[in-house]
């Protein structure tokens, strides 16, 4: 009987049971307990059973969602417990969570856990879990979580682990829920390099922008206190290491140590927290925020001034510095939107300038009252004082954002002051200099005014000056010049350069005074392709300037004399060639040592001109009228008055070969070969080096010589001579040099048409080849100082001639005298000679009788033949 009875309880405890047991009936409860306990939503894309260790449900694809929570895991293991199962009641035991992706909001962290009490599970375990951003990235990877006793009014246990790649987290706690709601907790986090930017996946909002900026790794421990009322606090040691490197070397990590708590929703306190850098420094932070709105002090101790300079912008124009520093001060934020004020003190500066050996700066203090900004940039005024010296800065500063709402990255600081002791402006104008990569070699005494707004922009740096130094000396390197203290100096300027290249590609100057020198308006620009320079109102003095003991560039040093005007130039950037020039000029003895311009010079369009300009040097003195076209290497120029001596004339430059120049001669004097020829007047053409000379003429010897077309083309220590002369009227007793060189006494009247090609000086026949001629002299005397000194010859009459007349012509190793015809005393004679490439003579001529013509060049003899 009893046998009979307990089989028939069996079979309907299984036909229960397997009615029971339906798949789509349990995955409908364990949603809709899920939802209405929790306040969370929960689905599956398919489910089936699972009865391998008990009765249980797999649900495949399951998404899972919460306020401020989301899991999405690949499949879920939910077990139920039988006997709830056999009166028709579902409870659930364990919830298996696997290959989950989870988004948290980390201002819903303490509300969650109350949605955690209330889920209908006595156990979460959920295995290769991974934590994402936002957007879905993975920000914690391979996380195993297990939390067990799960319920309303339950102590709930938590452990937590999660290993990837270098950095490690374990975890271990407990929370204490009544009613559903947190009475308490307790927990301790151990962390290994874990990046700091993960923590923004489970931090409140109000540190997430803290979080994401920072490109370190941190390794510690951390303990959590839970309160009623979703309160907890979080003490610990961090320690934080830079996740990059700075010049090949990983730099110090920094050590992190405090309290901050969460007393009640939408606060956040810290205080007793503390940041350890290497060595003695230190700041100590102490703050709250309430409603997203946050305050904290900060008081930093011995902290280095290179820590600071990861605070602002990204900056090619400042070098790193060394230097400690001292700072107390007070930041608000809310939101984006933050604003600090607070001291800095800094001391014992310093810098390198392309690793040379340190550079000091002065101890300062910098007071910000009004520093402010958000997302879309910043800005701040300050004030720098000196504790050494006289003299404070007034400094502004913002981003580029801030600078007329421009979004692109870049910063703008702007300082000004009305007196900076030398102690001062020396060492910061230095900076500067090293900043835009010159040398700081800047000193001087004596107070000065300045003012400088720096702008930094990724492709383009610009600076601006605003300078009056008339009661300081300031000189820069050694010697290399020098502003005496007492003279007007002071000017406004911006300068303009590509980042990464030191030389400026715009500059613009304003109200520049220097002494007597003076410059309403300088504009240079700079593009691939030309460079421009306008400049209005100049007047320079440069002799004033060296009178009142002014040291010069090098470069003007070798300059004189004064010039006032406006213009502007344009020229290639990569050849320097002119290629426009405008202005007025007006030019009082302006020039080297070797040469002057003194007169006023018009230009348009790239074509100077002048009605009078003076040219006065060593070798070279003119009076020029006309115009030249600077582009085109072209002028038509007049010589009104001119003086050269060609004998100390210097090698013309290369760039002359390019000259064409053409125009007429007035009046011009010449020192030649020996002989002062004066007023030459002629036309001219200069082309490739060479001077042509057109009808031009020139008196001599109480004649006049003539020329249609003679070519002059200087050479090195020599002048080569193309062309045609006539020679008429030439007095020979008026030629002292001819008689030098022939060595004889000399008289007559001369007509010669000569055609000449050679150079000066003479070394030889060689050098006149192909020259010829032909020579008359009527009414002429011959006396050879041979003669004159011999004791036959002392009472000799010189050898009259009435006429004589012949033709010349130069050969490679010789010369030869054809025609000659000479009328003497009544008698004429005729015949040939050679001059050979030694100078021996050979000749002979015939009349009434023979003579015979012997001797050496330029001594010839003739005797009769015997």
């Amino acid at each position: 009987m009893n046998k009979w009875l307990l089989a028939i309880v069996l079979m309907l405890l299984a036909a229960l049971f397997w009615w029971r047991l339906d798949e789509n009936a349990l995955h409908a409860a364990i949603v809709d307990q899920t939802s209405r306990l929790s306040g969370s939503r929960m689905e599956a894309e398919s489910a089936r059973l699972n009865l391998m260790h008990g009765v249980g449900l797999r649900l495949d694809h399951v998404t899972f969602t919460s306020p401020g929570l989301s899991v999405q895991a690949g499949h879920v293991d939910v077990s139920i417990h039988l006997l709830p199962l056999l009166f028709g009641k579902v409870e659930m035991g364990t919830l298996d969570v696997h290959d989950a992706h989870v988004k948290l909001d980390g201002d819903a962290l303490a509300s969650l856990s109350v949605s955690f009490a209330s889920l209908p599970f006595d156990r979460v375990h959920m295995n290769r879990a991974t934590i994402d951003d936002a957007e879905g990235s993975p920000q914690l990877e391979n996380i195993q979580l297990d939390v067990r006793n799960i319920g309303l009014n339950r102590e709930a246990l938590w452990e937590i682990s999660a290993r990837h790649g270098a950095y490690a987290l374990q975890g271990h706690g407990q929370i204490a829920f009544r009613a559903g709601a947190v009475m308490s907790g307790f927990g301790k986090m151990k962390l290994k390099s874990i990046p700091a930017s993960l923590l923004t996946s489970v931090a409140p909002a109000m540190l997430t922008e803290w979080f994401s900026r920072q490109n370190r790794r941190l390794t510690g421990g951390l303990t959590l206190d839970i309160t009623r009322h979703q309160g907890w606090s979080l003490f610990g040691e961090i320690e934080a290491q830079d996740d990059v490197t700075v010049a090949g070397q990983e730099q110090e990590p920094m050590r992190l140590r405090g309290k901050i708590s969460h007393p009640a929703d939408g606060e956040l306190v810290w205080h007793d927290s503390f940041i350890h850098l290497q060595d003695r420094a230190v700041i100590a932070l102490d703050g709250h925020c309430l409603s997203g709105k946050c305050e904290s002090r900060l008081d930093a101790r011995n902290v280095p001034v290179g820590a600071w300079f990861k605070l602002l912008p990204q900056t090619t124009l400042l070098p790193w510095f060394d230097g400690n520093t001292r700072l107390t001060g007070m930041v608000r934020w809310h939101g984006d939107a933050w604003q600090a004020s607070g001291s800095l003190g800094l001391t014992r500066l310093s810098y390198h300038h392309e690793q040379q050996q340190a550079l000091g700066l002065p101890a300062m203090r910098l007071v910000a009252s009004d520093l402010h900004g958000d997302r879309g940039g910043w800005t701040g005024q300050a004030q720098v004082s000196f504790p050494q010296f006289e003299g404070v800065i007034d400094l502004q500063a913002e981003s580029a954002a801030g600078i007329r709402h421009r979004s692109h990255p870049g910063w703008q600081l702007k300082l000004a002051s009305e007196k900076l002791a030398d102690g001062v402006w020396q060492p910061l104008g230095n900076l500067l200099l090293s900043s835009l990569k010159q040398v700081p070699e800047l000193s001087g005494s004596g107070a000065l005014r300045a003012g400088i707004i720096l702008h930094e922009e990724p492709k383009h740096s610009q600076l601006q000056i605003d300078l009056d130094a008339a009661q300081a000396t300031v000189g820069y390197g050694e010697q290399q010049w020098l502003k005496p203290a007492g003279f007007a100096a002071s000017c406004q300027a911006t300068i303009g350069w590509q980042s990464l290249i030191s030389q400026p590609d715009s500059i613009q100057m304003d109200n520049c005074t220097l002494d007597t020198t003076h410059l309403a308006h300088l504009e240079y620009a700079q593009t691939k392709k030309v460079d421009t320079l306008k400049l209005f109102e100049l007047q320079l003095d440069l002799d004033h300037l060296n009178e009142n003991h002014f040291i010069l560039p090098a470069w003007l040093r070798l300059w004189h004399g004064s010039v006032e005007g406006n213009g502007s130039l344009v020229w290639q950037h990569e050849t320097g060639a002119l290629v426009d020039a405008d202005g007025v000029w007006d030019l009082q003895q302006l020039g080297t040592a070797g040469w002057r311009l003194a007169g006023r010079v018009k230009a348009a369009g790239g074509v100077f001109s002048s009605d009078h300009l003076q040219v006065s040097g060593t070798p070279w003195q003119a009076e020029l009228r006309g115009e030249f076209s600077a582009p085109a290497r072209r002028g038509a120029i007049d010589v009104l008055d001119s003086s050269l001596d060609w004998q100390t004339l210097p090698p013309l430059p290369a760039e002359w070969m390019d000259l064409r120049l053409h125009g007429h001669i007035d009046k011009a004097n010449l020192n030649l070969g020996g002989y002062q020829w004066q007023g030459i007047s002629s036309d001219y053409q200069l082309s490739q080096g060479q001077l042509k000379l057109i009808h031009g003429q020139v008196p001599f010897a109480s004649g006049l010589l003539q020329t249609d077309a003679l070519v002059l083309e200087p050479g090195q220590d020599l002048l080569r001579i193309y062309g045609k002369i006539r020679g008429r009227d030439l007095l020979l007793e008026q030629m002292p040099w001819m008689g030098a060189w022939l060595q004889a006494d000399l008289s007559g009247k001369m007509q010669a048409n000569v055609e000449l090609k050679g150079t000066l000086p003479v070394a030889g026949l060689g050098d006149w080849q192909h020259s010829n001629g032909d020579i008359t002299i009527y009414s002429g005397t011959w006396l050879p100082h041979t003669v004159q000194q011999s004791k036959e010859g002392a009472d000799a009459a010189p050898a009259a001639f009435k006429r004589l007349k012949l033709r010349f012509r130069i050969h490679e190793q010789d010369a030869d005298l054809s025609g000659i015809d000479l009328t003497s005393h009544g008698k004429r004679y005729r015949g040939d000679a050679l001059i050979t490439a030694d100078g021996a003579i050979t000749g002979a001529l015939r009349g009434s009788s023979a003579l015979i013509l012997s001797g050496k060049w330029p001594h010839p003899e003739w005797q009769p033949q015997p």
